[in-house]
């Protein structure tokens, strides 16, 4: 029986790299680093709160962008708004948009300045300080501990090689095949 229960769990503890799941690569002090295998595939970098909160940022070989969740919102489709960011030396209000009923995207991909997402994420695993987001509802302030993440830049970086490596740029020519 020991041997059985052992079995299980090493099948069950093994990274998952199915089509449209995530192998998660790594996780330190509420953070974690996965690879979504789905088409784009992405790496994801994932704060969770455990307190039905997560903030991630995802990138992909064409888009980053920045998911905000909470389980217990019930957002109507085609939401905008705006989120502040503040950390110490900096505040910066940004577009927010319905992702899905429980998650806002910022920095939705029309909006103004979105090129500073990756300058985000990198300048967070050198250190950056925590940053508060400001709500324009009236969900309280949250504080994103990015001064957690630092040790994740490794991982971080072995999923970006994966994704580089993985993802060829497709091509449109008279000798293209769709299979």
């Amino acid at each position: 029986m020991k041997i059985l229960t052992a079995m299980v769990l090493m099948a069950v503890l093994q990274p998952v790299a199915a089509l449209g799941e995530t192998e998660w690569m790594g996780d330190a002090r509420q953070w974690s680093v996965g690879f979504a295998g789905e088409r784009p595939a992405y790496c994801r970098l994932l704060w969770n709160s455990e307190l039905g909160k997560t903030v991630e940022f995802r990138q992909s070989a064409t888009e980053t962008f920045w998911l905000v969740t909470k389980d217990t919102w019930d957002i109507p489709a085609g939401t905008t708004t705006e989120v502040t960011l503040t950390d110490r030396s900096m505040t910066k209000v940004v577009a927010a948009e319905y992702f899905d009923k429980t998650t806002l995207r910022l920095w939705p991909p029309a909006s103004k300045g979105s090129g500073g997402l990756k300058k985000i994420i990198k300048n967070s695993f050198a250190g950056t300080p925590d940053v508060q987001l400001t709500f324009a509802g009236d969900e309280g302030d949250w504080t994103l501990p990015l001064s957690r993440v630092d040790q994740l830049y490794p991982t971080f970086a072995q999923c970006l090689k994966r994704l580089e490596a993985g993802e060829k740029a497709k091509q449109d020519s008279a000798t293209s095949k769709p299979f």
